[in-house]
């Protein structure tokens, strides 16, 4: 049986983003009431989770025969960020969870808002795209309520310069296979906020500029903390 398409933010999207909401209002309250020892075991058990769902997702891949250069390698985003929250949960540093924190909450909880997807629940490209996404929001929320991790002084531009990077590696990868990892040679299918940057490739500097916004946006409620606490 086919599975019912997916359109943004109908019954099964929203049913999606409440339970992701739910999940991440009980990481918080774990955060605050379990013990040091406790708060580990739950990072590493999300850190598992995501592994799981790296492997779950090749091995599905390749058992169908679908394993493609370009749509297979991990050079989306949202593959970084994934990357930098599994390294994280596992060992906590303040680069990765920097990088989790400013590319996710920008780039990934955008990602969930508008997906690029076309197949609805029960579908396996519906539950890879939330439980890979979803999962990654999830991860970033417990690494600050549950490990303490917050952003450094200059983290904003850390996160920039390092996005960039990623951008202009992803581009030149792109443009040299007739890929488009990152979006960087055409928007997404489905709209998304990428669809009223422009066109081509003059999203990509509003991309840019909304990144850097975005980062601004996350790192102030930290600077307002930190001037309470001066205060």
């Amino acid at each position: 049986m086919n599975p019912p398409p997916f359109h943004a933010f109908d019954l099964q999207h929203l049913m999606a983003l409440a339970v992701l909401t739910t999940l991440g209002c009980m990481l918080v309250w774990m955060g605050r009431r379990f013990d040091p020892d406790s708060r580990r075991i739950v990072a590493r058990v999300l850190g598992t989770l995501l592994l799981l769902y790296v492997i779950a997702s090749y091995t599905r891949t390749g058992w169908l025969g679908t394993l493609s250069w370009r749509d297979s390698l991990p050079l989306h985003l949202c593959n970084w960020v994934m990357g930098a929250c599994i390294i994280t949960l596992f060992r906590p540093n303040a680069l990765g969870f920097e990088i989790a924190y400013f590319w996710g909450m920008s780039g990934t909880l955008q990602a969930v808002i508008t997906p690029d997807l076309h197949d609805g629940f029960p579908s396996w490209k519906f539950i890879q795209f939330f439980w890979g996404h979803g999962g990654s929001l999830l991860a970033i929320v417990f690494m600050v309520a549950g490990l303490g991790l917050r952003p450094r002084k200059g983290s904003v531009m850390r996160a920039f310069i390092a996005i960039n990077v990623y951008a202009l590696t992803v581009a030149v990868l792109d443009e040299a296979f007739h890929w488009n990892y990152g979006y960087m040679c055409a928007p997404p299918t489905q709209r998304s906020l990428i669809n009223h940057l422009g066109p081509w490739p003059w999203y990509i500097l509003g991309m840019e500029a909304v990144a850097f916004a975005s980062f601004l946006l996350l790192a102030a409620p930290w600077k307002w903390m930190d001037r309470s606490a001066q205060s």
